[in-house]
């Protein structure tokens, strides 16, 4: 093996210490313990977990399979063409340096340089000669960690769809003051929301009870899973069971139920003075009546407020509707790189296509006098 970097394939096999000293206090979604958590209920005909460490820092990634229908979503031109329809015939086996269940999470640090973009491309010809791999995806928070010398790698960027955050004013002690602080049109929204949700048993689940749960919260889950334009393979929700028992990130999950019906779940990440809005779960069936995820969205502000965050992190998904409540979009870029020259001819022409859809961005607060 080239002797700048080593990989692994399970934490069990990892120097935790060694691997642990690379990270600083931003750094807690990638601390070993924290992954354990994914690799105990990994699919592996899935997800083959990659931890890799190089003498100056350290890298997560998996190899993953994602559908060729994901892909043609963000293909951007007109809605039938034959670019769409061969993509979508596709299912392309990548390897992925992050975390594709926490996107908008880094997953490398390198504490003192950057990765040398030498090394990089080492490590690519290997895990590609190795595994077999011919598509590589580098998203955002990868790319910034790369000394870039000659650009090799970063010749198909293209935009994914922004973060979305929710930076809360310091001076809201409660929901009333986050309701004062936005114009009448998205009061009326507010008050609209909990009216229809009014209903709903919105409960704290204890560690202890989720379990029992899973089975539910996994078929609500993939509702939302199998809306979503981009993604990996979907996550086993046994994994929430794990978060709970992490003493480093305060795990939360809230269920929303009808006459004792489960309807929609919300989850979220509390470290680093930061609310982390992540795995959700709906009935689309209710959504509309009940206003299932406008509610999960403003008690993720109650939240957020009481814990006394300075922002929410709502992920990619429905830009525009976050920005209803003001969230505001960070933008990003990915890249997908292929070893293989071939390949990058045929497929280079369809990356440059790749862009999210257009959405409008809303403004709900008051203008600052």
């Amino acid at each position: 093996m080239n002797t700048s970097f080593e990989i692994f394939h399970s934490v069990n096999e990892l120097d935790q210490k060694l691997w642990n000293s690379n990270l600083d206090l931003n750094h807690i979604f990638l601390e070993s313990e924290f992954l354990k958590n994914f690799e105990k209920n990994l699919n592996e005909k899935e997800i083959q977990p990659f931890y890799i460490n190089f003498e100056n820092g350290v890298v997560y990634g998996h190899l993953i399979t994602i559908e060729g229908e994901k892909v043609a979503n963000y293909i951007n031109n007109k809605k039938y063409s034959l670019t769409k329809l061969f993509i979508r015939k596709l299912n392309l086996k990548f390897f992925c340096f992050g975390n594709t269940h926490l996107s908008n999470i880094s997953s490398n640090s390198f504490p003192n340089s950057k990765l040398k973009e030498e090394d990089l491309k080492n490590l690519i010809d290997f895990i590609s000669t190795n595994y077999k791999i011919n598509f590589f995806l580098l998203p955002s928070d990868f790319l910034n960690s790369i000394t870039k010398q000659q650009n090799l790698l970063l010749s198909s960027e293209f935009n994914i769809d922004p973060d979305m955050v929710l930076y809360l004013d310091s001076k809201w002690k409660s929901f009333g003051d986050y309701t004062d602080a936005v114009i009448s049109k998205y009061k009326k929204r507010i008050r609209k929301v909990f009216k229809q949700s009014n209903s709903l048993q919105i409960k704290k689940i204890s560690s202890n009870k989720i379990e029992s749960l899973i089975p539910e919260l996994q078929e609500l889950y993939l509702n939302v899973y199998r809306k979503s334009l981009f993604s990996g393979p979907p996550l086993d929700l046994h994994t929430l069971i794990d978060f709970t028992t992490y003493s480093k990130i305060e795990f939360s999950l809230y269920t929303y139920s009808l006459n004792e019906e489960i309807i929609g779940f919300s989850s979220e990440f509390h470290c680093n003075n930061t609310l982390y809005s992540y795995f959700i779960g709906i009935d689309y069936s209710y959504n509309k009546e009940y206003s299932i995820y406008n509610r999960i969205l403003y008690d993720s502000i109650i939240h957020g407020i009481e814990k006394k965050v300075s922002k929410i992190v709502y992920g990619r998904t429905a830009s525009e509707f976050k920005s209803t409540i003001g969230a505001i979009p960070v933008k990003s870029k990915s890249s997908i790189y292929s070893n293989n020259a071939f390949l990058r001819f045929l497929t280079y022409p369809f990356i440059k296509k790749i862009s999210p859809k257009k959405w409008i961005q809303r403004y709900p607060f008051k203008k600052k006098k």
